[in-house]
């Protein structure tokens, strides 16, 4: 494998990083639209604490939703930022073969 593939290959892991944190923004918006009132679980639910339970389950998922998105763009960014260094140091090196050659 030579390094422009292996550079592509960063990128192109990286774009689907991307897709994969964009890819939580739906369920995010789903869950974020659910809820229940106290109504909804009538007076023995709430005396159970369901409508809590189920907020409190709801917070949890959209906090790991949202931690998932930001790491999957994290990762993605990094792996952006390993690919430009590469590309920087391959033209730092051809730039010195170019010079000690004479050019």
């Amino acid at each position: 494998m030579d390094l422009k593939t292996a550079v592509d290959a960063l990128r192109s892991d990286a774009k689907t990083w991307d897709g994969a944190g964009q890819a939580l923004d739906g369920p995010k918006q789903a869950i974020g639209g659910l809820g229940l009132t106290p109504s909804d679980v009538m007076m023995y639910g709430v005396d159970k604490g369901i409508d809590k339970t189920y907020a409190s389950a709801q917070n949890a998922l959209l906090t790991m939703l949202g931690q998932a998105a930001e790491n999957f763009h994290n990762l993605a960014g990094a792996l952006r930022h390993a690919a430009d260094l590469y590309d920087e140091t391959e033209a730092a090196h051809q730039q010195r073969i170019q010079r000690a050659s004479g050019h």
